[in-house]
């Protein structure tokens, strides 16, 4: 179909610049320190759970502002010696879930951790006070201040998250994979930006990319930031600074690990010049799969029997 070469061509040539504060680097190594340093007090409670195959333990750590972020770590029942994982970041309004959610990753004999994020439809609530906030949706929290604004506060939990999965007993901690969808796809290319201990990435229609673009387009939950400049044109600025440090766009370079991505050719919400800008970024070993009809299910379980297959290849499984 030349129409589709022709447009998918002209996405794998989009080269737009970085909009990088001078500050950005130094910005997230004080942030990793933080993480690096400050105690989990992680608690665990094992879970009798109807699929024996699975070894459910319902846990939670500290974020950095003191919240408790709820999690499920889950190991194969049947191992031996550590095992790789994969910290999986769920979609927008979603939530950990239950474990069966997870049941073909330990069926392939790795753990998986998963956590809430905050102030959505978990258990996960906030210690923070968002500056700025009036109820336009998460994305539209503490866009004044960079240490205030929401995509901070719920990457420093899911930083959080990979370290515990790094220092769990059973896990080994040189085959973790990040994987997610949507809000969570955007987490994974970030976490697998700023964390250099993540072994693979596996995103699809990733959210947080080019976000100049996504607000600007009022795309999915970038249109509550656009409102948020609507109601005050004054802070456009600030907001796109804020912004700025939390958009793949400005980390996908740093991404070492080997990299699948997806994104569907028709999606709205997650567009998919958006996508493509920041995964043209990437230096590492990278694939990017196109469904040229899809929209914001990108390629639904066909694309997942993919990145099983592409982790089973990466980790050497059995």
């Amino acid at each position: 179909m030349d129409l589709l070469d022709t447009h998918v061509a002209s996405l794998t040539q989009l080269n737009v610049p970085e909009t990088k504060r001078p500050d950005f680097d130094q910005f997230w190594a004080d942030t990793l320190q933080r993480v690096a340093t400050t105690p989990l007090d992680i608690s665990s409670t094992p879970v009798t759970y109807p699929v024996r195959a699975m070894d459910v333990h319902d846990v939670t750590f500290r974020a950095l502002d003191g919240t408790p972020v709820k999690a499920w770590v889950i190991l194969p029942a049947a191992r031996s010696g550590r095992v790789p994982a994969i910290v999986h970041y769920h979609g927008a309004g979603g939530s950990r879930g239950i474990p069966a959610s997870y049941a073909h990753w330990t069926a392939m004999g790795l753990a998986v951790v998963v956590m809430d994020f905050r102030m959505q439809a978990g258990l996960t609530g906030s210690h923070t006070g968002f500056v700025a906030h009036r109820s336009l949706g998460w994305m539209a929290m503490g866009l004044t201040d960079k240490h205030q604004f929401y995509l901070y506060h719920v990457w420093c939990d899911a930083l959080c998250a990979l370290r515990l999965a790094r220092e769990h007993a059973a896990i080994d901690p040189a085959r973790i994979a990040v994987d997610g969808g949507s809000q969570g796809g955007g987490t994974a290319l970030a976490m697998a930006a700023l964390d250099q201990s993540v072994a693979l990435c596996t995103a699809d229609v990733p959210s947080a990319c080019w976000m100049e673009k996504r607000i600007f387009d009022r795309s999915g939950g970038a249109s509550h930031i656009a409102q948020f400049i609507q109601d005050h044109p004054d802070l456009l600025d600030t907001v796109m600074a804020t912004v700025s440090y939390c958009d793949n766009l400005n980390l996908a370079a740093r991404i070492t690990c080997p990299v699948l991505v997806s994104c569907g050719l028709k999606d709205p919400v997650c567009p998919p010049d958006t996508v493509y800008a920041a995964y043209n970024k990437i230096k590492a070993p990278k694939e990017m799969v196109a469904y040229p009809f899809a929209e914001h299910g990108g390629g639904g379980w066909l694309h997942t029997e993919r990145k099983l297959a592409f982790v089973q290849q990466h980790f050497a499984l059995a």
